[in-house]
């Protein structure tokens, strides 16, 4: 069977062994009988588009990865024990030869070291390798520096120590958890390490560390007391961030990394209530005015993230600076708004099409689903959903506690404005099933699982669908989500 590592996990009714098999392709059967790429957009891909054939489907990794193979493994354990006798061969047909000498023990197969056991899930999960602006060889480079760099360095424990959590999260297995926790742990230590050197604290590998410290934060979140390790996070991400300079947006993958942490620091912010740092803000200027800032607004979507950082301004100013004049608050988020919209219009929507025949109504919210180009593009569609509701929601708030409302009106058409938004998120849900980048669909969906105005069935679907990346990814962030807003339902559904 080649290489494998047993795997022993505690489901709610008996415990399994799973035994993991190596890395497997994730493209859909049809590309992976013809051994060809598969580009892995759901609900079909492109070849099978273009060939107008029937998709039929992915695989589901974890079921193919991790085996459950308990009774081979009690088999051998027990062989081991000399519990059954070791099988025998089949007598020779020549009566001259003899049978050979029993050994007096069964050698046991070399595993697979956990740490590679661990990387190995951490790139089948949580590896993005879809960024349409950028060459090959970008892709590739975290895995070629986790492969290059030593045993003992910061990188590959933080990939090591998320591979561990992930495990723990999906499988259930306890025993993954401290040991996710002891590679955080040395991980830690190694980061330290690498930032008391005035060499190796500017390097692409440290910036890369501290982004992949944020996602092991995001796997193992499972309490709100957590909500102030995201400030700290921020705070030494943008320290690192300035000391790295101008010099960072200089090469593909520096810019890379600075987005991919920027946006999780954004994220940050809106979730956790987290104050915006003004000097992330100037960071991003020198990053949209480079050279390599230019060429990627021409090749996707534009820069949301000023609007993200005018909404969490307005927000620290309202909540920490005493802004009380409701005319000025409602000027600004509408234009605001009047800039969200026209962004859309600058860019290329999706399709709404019915869902598959048979399909379930767990995957497919309301029978329908979208059609991006990419994933990213997807993405982008979501945060602008995002941050358009978070507008009008703060519009509502806003002329709820003044007398504004018969002076701009916006807040009667704000809440079917967030129902229609909040619809959208749920039908796109579906596209981002199995991918690492559905990490970035726990904010929308948890923004519409809050909102009021959303009819209380299409919230709770949307608090099953982070129940579901949960169980699926191990994002420990959409179950402690789930579990929270699914009490607050339960109570404001409760009678009085």
């Amino acid at each position: 069977m080649g290489r494998e590592n047993v795997l022993e996990v505690q489901t709610s009714t008996s415990r399994s062994t799973m035994v993991y098999h190596g890395v497997v392709s994730k493209g859909c059967e049809r590309c992976r009988q013809r051994k060809v790429k598969c580009d892995q957009r759901k609900p079909q891909c492109l070849r099978c588009e273009k060939a107008k054939t029937q998709c039929p489907g992915y695989r589901n990794l974890a079921d193919v990865l991790f085996r459950d193979e308990s009774e081979r493994i009690e088999r051998r354990a027990r062989i081991l024990n000399g519990d059954l006798p070791v099988p025998q061969n089949r007598p020779s047909s020549d009566p001259s030869s003899k049978p050979p000498s029993p050994p007096t023990s069964v050698p046991r197969p070399l595993g697979q070291p956990v740490t590679e056991l661990a990387a190995n899930f951490f790139f089948t999960k949580y590896y993005v390798c879809d960024e349409p602006s950028l060459p090959d060889g970008a892709h590739k480079w975290l895995a070629q520096a986790y492969s290059e760099t030593p045993p003992n360095h910061a990188l590959r424990a933080v990939i090591e120590a998320a591979g561990m959590a992930g495990i723990s999260n999906v499988h259930h297995a306890p025993s993954m958890r401290s040991r996710s926790k002891h590679q955080y742990g040395l991980a830690l230590e190694a980061l330290k390490t690498l930032l008391n050197d005035v060499n190796e604290a500017v390097a692409d590998t440290t910036l890369m560390t501290v982004n992949l410290f944020g996602l092991f934060e995001f796997i193992t979140f499972d309490n709100w007391d957590h909500s102030q390790a995201w400030a700290a996070h921020i705070a030494g991400a943008t320290a690192l961030l300035q000391l790295r300079g101008q010099e960072q947006f200089k090469t593909e993958r520096g810019g890379l990394l600075f987005v991919q942490l920027r946006s999780q620091m954004l994220y940050a912010c809106m979730q956790h209530d987290v104050p915006l740092s003004p000097a992330l803000l100037q960071l991003s200027h020198m990053f949209d005015i480079s050279i390599l800032g230019q060429r990627r607004k021409e090749s996707r979507p534009g820069p949301l993230g000023y609007m993200c950082f005018r909404l969490l301004h307005l927000r620290d100013a309202i909540r920490r600076d005493g802004l009380r004049d409701k005319q000025t608050i409602c000027a600004t988020l509408a234009e605001i708004d009047r800039d969200l919209m026209a962004w859309a219009a600058c860019h290329p929507t999706c399709m709404t099409l019915d869902a598959p025949v048979g399909s379930s109504d767990e995957i497919y919210f309301q029978g329908k689903r979208h059609v991006y180009s990419n994933l990213l593009t997807a993405q982008a569609w979501n945060n602008w959903r995002t941050l358009r509701i978070v507008a009008n929601q703060m519009m509502i708030q806003t002329e709820a506690c003044s007398d504004l409302s018969d002076i701009t009106g916006a807040s009667s058409s704000a809440s079917p404005i967030i129902r229609q938004l909040s619809d959208d998120i749920c039908i796109s849900a579906a596209s981002f099933a199995g991918s690492p980048r559905i990490v970035g669909i726990i904010w929308p969906l948890s923004v519409v699982a809050r909102e009021s105005s959303n009819t209380l069935t299409n919230r709770r679907w949307a608090v099953e669908q982070l129940r579901s990346i949960n169980l699926s990814m191990g994002f420990r962030q959409a179950g402690l989500l789930a579990e929270t807003i699914s009490r607050e339902l339960d109570t404001s559904a409760a009678p009085c």
